[in-house]
């Protein structure tokens, strides 16, 4: 077995000790493992989160590999949900990961996980707006995340908060375009980095700026608002 204190020494500083037991205690769904989900997935293994179930029904394709942690040339195919698991026991074994090669919406609500906070790495506005409502059914905080080309957003949205209504309007139509959107893996980075960094905060009960509210990133310009 991997000592604890020795696998996590380099988190101390940032983290106290209870806080970092705080996490190893701690239980956190991720929805979508594609490009957010990976990278998501990945840091909070690497942070310390004791458990981590994942959600996602697709598989890798080569339109992946421009930005997708897992999607590589053995795992065209794959399930992207047990692949995200299998790196991420990789790592080390003091993180439990439990794949769900599903969409979320298929499992039934009475077998949802009681996690501490559900993160949103989905790409079909349907979707956040069933997982909002699922996570607010549940009582459960979610941190959103979503990437355009060189452009992002990070919420979190606590029980009772609207964010996910007010960002996602159901009057809003949806675009007839059938093209694949632009997405570019430093965004892609970026944005899972600070959805991870607003989760360990939940967790940890302290404060944050986006709680309701949202941070828009631009790459481009170097813009953070």
């Amino acid at each position: 077995m991997v000592p604890f204190d020795e696998l996590f020494a380099r988190n101390q500083g940032a983290l106290t000790l209870k806080q970092q037991q705080t996490l190893y205690n701690s239980h956190v769904v991720v929805v979508g493992c594609g490009g957010l989900g990976g990278y998501v997935i990945e840091q909070l293994v690497r942070i310390g989160v004791g458990r981590v179930d994942v959600f996602d029904p697709d598989v890798f394709t080569v339109s992946n590999c421009n930005r997708q942690l897992n999607a590589l040339t053995a795992t065209l195919g794959c399930n992207k949900a047990e692949i995200a698991a299998l790196r991420a026991r990789s790592i080390h074994p003091l993180t439990t990961v439990v794949a769900w090669a599903l969409d979320f919406r298929d499992l039934p609500q009475e077998d949802w996980p009681a996690a501490d906070a559900v993160i949103d790495c989905l790409d079909s506005i349907e979707a956040r707006r069933d997982l909002a409502r699922l996570c607010g059914e549940k009582k459960q905080p979610l941190v959103h995340g979503a990437v355009n080309a060189w452009w992002g957003q990070v919420g979190v949205q606590l029980p009772g908060d609207d964010l996910l209504t007010r960002l996602y309007p159901d009057r809003v139509p949806r675009s007839s375009s059938t093209s694949s959107p632009s997405v570019l893996v430093c965004t892609v980075v970026v944005v899972a980095g600070l959805q991870v960094s607003e989760t360990v905060k939940l967790l940890l009960g302290q404060p944050s700026s986006l709680r309701n509210n949202w941070m828009h990133i631009d790459l481009k310009h170097a813009d953070f608002v």
